[in-house]
């Protein structure tokens, strides 16, 4: 598959569209560690698959440091996605790459 914006975020919006999500409306946020909770990094949910398919490999998320949002730059509960979750998006990514 091609790795530009486009053809991922048709992807995402396909597997997203059942869930009643909007690719354009989901960041992945990454805090330093779990006491303090300050955010490391947030990234578009399209920027977050490209980047890895140009790394070449699939992530494997550690779920207390890294989640789903529909807010970035934030890891506050009251704003993480709650039915689609890290795992889900390593399959996709998986499947960009294969």
């Amino acid at each position: 598959m091609r790795k530009d914006a486009e053809a991922v975020h048709a992807h995402l919006k396909n597997v997203l569209a059942p869930l009643g999500l909007d690719p354009d409306a989901l960041y992945v946020t990454e805090v330093a560690d779990v006491i303090e909770l300050k955010v490391a990094a947030s990234r578009s949910l399209v920027e977050e698959v490209i980047y890895w398919l140009k790394q070449g490999q699939e992530p494997t998320y550690d779920q207390g440091l890294v989640g789903l949002f529909h807010q970035p730059g934030t890891f506050d509960a009251a704003h993480r996605v709650g039915n689609w979750r890290l795992p889900d998006l390593e399959k996709q990514i998986g499947k960009l790459l294969g």
